[in-house]
């Protein structure tokens, strides 16, 4: 089997790997998981692999089919691989496989900021609700004042000043006891309708406290194009903004930002938090082992958008049209992906990376929300079970320690 297989320069498809000999000359090997696929295809069908060089102007940069073309009609070449898409079908002499991997484009945002402390609090009520708030504690603390001094029912003299009674009305917004409960029947319906008044509220703030620590982040394609933020696509992706017919293109090419170098547009969108990129799944999968977007916490910088996949791109090889064994190598194919074994080779090769750079992504700050379920709170209730056994022991021991006192006088 006469094979060209393009040099991609990526581990997951193909790449080149020189070496020396015995006898000291370089030689090249052809690497990665497409070589694989195709080793493991060919050894069903009881063939040998032939590297044929890259045509002229095939390469992964340039990207034309004619030479290839020309290669497979004079029977030089019977397959191609290396980084093959969908967008080759415009090439009528060649016919293609079955996909082995579906290449998912998406927009990845900036992630969610994490506020100061103190503003973090501040951001869950709005200024009106927080004037209310203040306003209501100290209504309540005077009008627990006013009933306190002229009830008919005497009443404790921590509810008859109003630095007393302000003091009691904080504490039990803040859930905390107060040393002592108030005797008028009037001043006790107050204090109950406070209470009440204070439980829904503590409930509410807790839970708003969780989630107010972070900037809200922009979650689906809607609310992107509305941002009004940049968006950046790599050149080689031009092709389907141009043939697209989505409303939202125009929109995506307006506000398109231009950038030369990669490193510089992930810079302003992991960073700056102001620009959208177009990137690939598995490969921002491999960034975030290698570490390139990964923040100080080991925390993602960039972010997926949900169902915001924009373009697929299916991998496969390529060969004449009409070829006679391109069905028992579809058919080969379709068995490998199937039965995960291309999936499998893929996880491999992350795994190895993760372990060879040592770099972790968090897909949640260590800090984060986590929503919990009665199986994770399994060791707070055997403490809480625990505690329950010692305070009954105690009270237990006091008790009978008691009776044994009472029993000796």
């Amino acid at each position: 089997m006469k094979a060209v297989v393009r040099d991609d320069n990526w581990i997951l498809t193909t790449y080149y790997e020189y070496r020396q000999d015995s006898n000291e000359s370089v030689v090249k090997d052809v690497k990665g998981i497409e070589m694989q696929l195709l080793k493991l295809v060919l050894k069903q069908m009881n063939m040998t692999f032939i590297h044929v060089p890259t045509p002229e102007g095939f390469e992964i940069e340039k990207g034309m089919t004619d030479n290839l073309t020309k290669a497979m009609l004079v029977k030089e070449v019977y397959i191609a691989l290396g980084e093959l898409g969908t967008h080759y079908l415009i090439d009528k002499f060649l016919e293609f496989t079955n996909n082995h991997y579906i290449m998912r484009y998406r927009w990845y945002v900036p992630c969610s900021v994490k506020y100061h402390r103190r503003s973090g609090i501040f951001k869950i009520l709005s200024v009106e609700l927080w004037l209310v708030l203040i306003i209501s504690i100290v209504i309540v603390a005077i009008w627990t004042t006013f009933v306190g001094r002229y009830s008919c029912t005497s009443e404790w003299q921590g509810y008859k000043t109003l630095s007393s009674s302000l003091t009691k009305i904080w504490a039990v917004i803040l859930g905390v006891s107060v040393p002592m409960k108030p005797r008028a029947p009037s001043l006790r319906s107050l204090f109950l309708a406070w209470v009440c008044f204070s439980l829904a509220f503590s409930t509410a703030f807790q839970a708003f406290l969780i989630d107010s620590r972070y900037k809200t982040t922009i979650q689906n394609e809607k609310v992107l194009y509305e941002s009004g933020i940049k968006f950046y696509y790599p050149p080689d992706l031009e092709h389907f903004f141009e043939n697209s017919d989505d409303l939202e293109v125009p929109e995506v090419q307006r506000n398109r930002a231009n950038f030369s170098m990669f490193e510089e547009y992930i810079n302003w969108a992991a960073h700056h938090q102001n620009t959208s990129v177009l990137l690939g799944e598995l490969n921002t999968e491999v960034h975030f082992a290698l570490g390139h977007y990964i923040g100080e916490n080991s925390e993602r910088l960039l972010c997926s958008l949900e169902n915001g996949v924009v373009y697929t791109d299916g991998l496969r090889m390529a060969m004449l049209q009409g070829d006679p064994l391109k069905r028992r190598v579809s058919e080969i194919i379709d068995r490998v992906v199937e039965a995960g074994i291309y999936n499998y080779w893929i996880s491999q090769k992350m795994n190895w990376i993760k372990s060879l750079f040592h770099k972790k992504s968090l897909a949640h700050p260590f800090d984060g929300y986590h929503s919990f379920k009665l199986y994770h709170m399994q060791p707070v209730f055997y403490i809480l079970l625990m505690g329950w056994c010692l305070s009954a022991s105690c009270f237990i021991v006091e008790l009978l320690y008691n009776c044994v006192l009472s029993t000796r006088k």
